[in-house]
C-alpha cells in the first residue's frame, strides 16, 4: 500500500516538475540558437565591411594609377602641339610684317623689325623661344644665352649624340617646309657643358632663306605635367582619411595632404613613424607591382596612432608608387552604427522570445497541474484496471507532446522571422546588400563547378535624387517600392533580386547567358520606361550586363558591371550596356 502510494505520487507530480523544466530547456536551446546566429551575422557583416572597403580602396589606386600613366602618354603630344603652334605664330607675325614693308622699307630694315619683334616671345621661363636661321647656318635671331653665336654660322654644330642638327633642320625646311626634329641642347643659366633632351618644330619662311624654329625641353614638360598631376591628386578625396598619396622609389614624397609639410621631401628628413612607414612601402613593391597591408599611422581625428589598411601600386613607366588606404577604426565605427539597428532588433525579438517563454512556462505549469489531478483521479477510479489507467496515460503523454511540439513550431517561427529580417530589405521586401552577396558567392560557385552559365544584372534609377528633392523621400520610397514589384513580375522562380544600395539593384540570372541576359533587360527596360508611376509619372534605369567568365570571381565580376552601368549613365542614361 505505501509502496503504491509513493508510486502514485510520483506519477502524479512529476508532470508539474519535468514538463516545466522541458519546456524551459527548449527555451534556453531555442535561445542560444539565436544569439549564435545573432553573433555570427555581425562577424560576416564585419567582414564584408572590411573586404568592401578594401575593394574601393583597391579601385581607386587602380583609377588613379591609369589616369597618371593616360596624362603621362599625353606629353609629348601637348609639347609638339604647343612648339608648332609658337613657330606658326611667329610666322604670321613675320609675314605680316613682311607684307606690310616690302614696298616702302629696304631688306634690312623689314630683317631688322621682325626680329625685334620676334625676340619678345620668350615662355618658360626664358627656356623656351624663337630663332631664325638661314639655309647657309647663320644665327640672324639668338636667345640672350647664345647671343655670341648671332650672325655667325653654326652649321658644324653638332648636339650631344654628335648629329648635326643644323643640317638636318635646313633639309626639312628645304624638302618639306617644316616638321618636327628631336635633339639635345644646352639651357640657359644652366651648365653649358650639359645637354638636355627637346622637341624642336622649324618652318621655312619663304623670304631670305630663313627659317623659324622653336623648342620646349623634355624634362620640364614633363615637370609642368607632374604638377599639373599633383594638384590634381590633392583634390581627390578630400574628405576623410581615405586620401590618396603619392611616393617615389627614392624615398620622396609628391603628393599627401595628410602630411603637406612634408611633401617634395625626402624620408631621410621625417620622423621614425613618416620614414620607417614609406620604407615599408617601397621594399614590398620592390619585386611586384602591387601590394597591400597593415600598419601603424598617426590618426588625426582620434590624435592617436591607429592600425590602418593601405593598398599600393607602382605607377607603370615611371618611378611612382601611388595608394590610399582607410583606418580599421572607421570600419569599426561603421560596423557599430550598423550594430546598433541589429542590437535593437535583437533586443526587441529578445524580449518577444522572453514573453513567449514565460507564457509557454505558465501554460506548461497548467497542463502539468491538469494532467497530475486527471492522474490522480483516474488512480483512485481505476484501481482495479491497470490496463485502463495505463492507456489513459498514454493518451494523456501524446497530448502532451503535440502540445510540446506546436510551442517548439512557434519558437522555430520567432527564428525564421529573425532570419528573413536580417536579410531582406526594409523598404523594398527584397534581398538586402548582405543577402545578395551571399547568394552571388554561392551561384557563382555553382556556375564554375557546373559549367554553366550566370549573368548579373545592375541598375540604377536615373535622377533619382531629382525625384527626391521634387517630391520628397516618401514618394522616392513609393517608386523604389513599386519599381521592385515591377521587376519581380518579370522574374522566373531561380531568379534573384535586391537592392544593392541607395537606388542602385542588382539581378542575378542562374544559367542565363549573356544573349538572354541582354533580352531580358532590354525588355525591362523598356516596360519601366512605358510605365507610369503614381506622382512621378515616368522614371527610366540605366543598366549593366555581365556574364561570369571561366575563372572570374566575385570582385573582378562586380567590378565589370558596375564599370558597364557607368557607361550607361555617361552614355546618356535609359541605355543598356553589356
Amino acid at each position: 500500500m505505501i509502496k503504491e502510494k509513493t508510486f502514485l505520487n510520483i506519477i502524479t507530480y512529476a508532470p508539474l516538475f519535468f514538463i516545466p523544466i522541458f519546456v524551459a530547456t527548449i527555451i534556453i536551446f531555442s535561445y542560444q540558437i539565436y544569439s549564435q546566429s545573432f553573433e555570427s551575422g555581425i562577424k560576416e557583416l564585419e567582414k564584408n565591411l572590411l573586404n568592401i572597403e578594401k575593394k574601393a580602396t583597391k579601385d581607386k589606386v587602380i583609377d588613379m594609377s591609369d589616369l597618371i600613366v593616360y596624362k603621362k602618354s599625353k606629353i609629348k603630344d601637348k609639347l609638339t602641339s604647343r612648339v608648332k603652334a609658337r613657330v606658326n605664330m611667329a610666322f604670321v607675325i613675320a609675314n605680316n610684317i613682311y607684307k606690310k614693308y616690302k614696298d616702302t622699307k629696304t631688306e634690312k630694315e623689314i630683317k631688322d623689325i621682325i626680329k625685334t619683334t620676334l625676340k619678345a616671345l620668350v615662355w618658360n621661363r626664358g627656356e623656351s623661344f624663337i630663332w631664325i636661321l638661314d639655309y647657309n647656318g647663320v644665327f640672324n635671331l639668338a636667345p640672350e644665352y647664345l647671343k655670341h653665336l648671332e650672325g655667325s654660322s653654326v652649321l658644324e654644330l653638332q648636339d650631344s649624340t654628335e648629329r648635326y642638327v643644323i643640317k638636318e633642320e635646313i633639309a626639312i625646311c628645304k624638302e618639306k617646309g617644316e616638321g618636327f626634329i628631336r635633339d639635345t641642347s644646352t639651357k640657359p643659366n644652366k651648365d653649358i657643358n650639359k645637354q638636355y633632351e627637346q622637341v624642336a618644330f622649324v618652318k621655312a619662311f619663304g623670304h631670305y632663306d630663313w627659317y623659324f624654329g622653336s623648342a620646349e625641353y623634355l624634362d620640364t614638360a614633363t615637370e609642368k605635367t607632374d604638377k599639373e598631376l599633383f594638384s590634381m591628386l590633392e583634390k581627390v578625396d578630400n574628405i576623410g582619411n581615405n586620401y590618396i598619396f603619392v611616393i617615389n622609389t627614392k624615398g620622396d614624397i609628391l603628393v599627401n595632404r595628410y602630411i603637406p609639410q612634408f611633401v617634395g621631401k625626402n624620408i631621410n628628413i621625417m620622423d621614425k613613424l613618416v620614414k620607417d612607414t614609406i620604407e615599408t612601402s617601397i621594399k614590398s613593391l620592390k619585386n611586384k607591382n602591387n601590394t597591400a597591408y597593415f600598419y601603424d599611422w598617426y590618426n588625426k581625428i582620434s590624435d592617436k596612432v591607429e592600425k590602418k589598411y593601405a593598398y599600393l601600386q607602382k605607377v607603370p613607366n615611371t618611378d611612382w608608387i601611388i595608394g590610399s588606404g582607410f583606418y580599421l577604426s572607421d570600419i569599426e565605427n561603421s560596423l557599430m552604427k550598423q550594430k546598433v539597428n541589429m542590437l535593437e532588433i535583437y533586443s526587441s525579438n529578445s524580449k518577444y522570445m522572453f514573453y513567449i517563454a514565460i507564457l509557454a512556462i505558465i501554460l506548461a505549469l497548467i497542463v502539468s497541474f491538469f494532467i497530475s489531478q486527471k492522474i490522480k483521479k483516474s488512480f483512485a477510479q481505476y484501481k482495479a484496471s491497470i490496463c485502463d489507467k495505463t492507456d489513459e496515460l498514454k493518451e494523456l503523454n501524446h497530448t502532451l507532446e503535440l502540445k510540446v511540439i506546436k510551442r517548439t513550431t512557434e519558437l522555430e517561427k520567432i527564428k525564421d522571422d529573425f532570419e528573413k529580417l536580417a536579410t531582406t530589405d526594409a523598404l523594398t521586401k527584397i534581398h538586402n546588400r548582405y543577402s545578395l552577396m551571399n547568394m552571388i558567392s554561392v551561384e557563382i560557385s555553382r556556375s564554375h563547378r557546373y559549367d554553366t552559365p550566370l549573368s548579373i544584372i545592375m541598375y540604377d534609377v536615373d535622377f533619382f535624387k531629382k525625384v527626391n528633392d521634387t517630391y520628397g523621400h516618401d514618394i522616392g520610397d513609393i517608386v523604389l517600392i513599386s519599381l521592385s514589384n515591377l521587376v519581380k513580375k518579370n522574374l522566373r522562380d531561380i531568379d534573384i533580386i535586391g537592392r544593392y544600395g541607395g537606388e542602385e539593384f542588382l539581378i542575378i540570372l542562374p544559367n542565363t547567358v549573356l544573349d538572354d541576359a541582354q533580352l531580358f533587360a532590354e525588355r525591362l527596360r523598356k516596360e519601366v520606361d512605358e510605365y507610369s508611376f503614381e506622382t512621378v509619372d515616368n522614371i527610366t534605369v540605366s543598366i549593366g550586363i555581365a556574364e561570369l567568365r571561366p575563372n572570374e570571381d566575385e570582385d573582378q565580376l562586380f567590378k565589370r558591371v558596375d564599370k558597364l552601368l557607368y557607361k550607361s549613365k555617361n552614355g546618356g542614361r535609359n541605355k543598356i550596356s553589356f
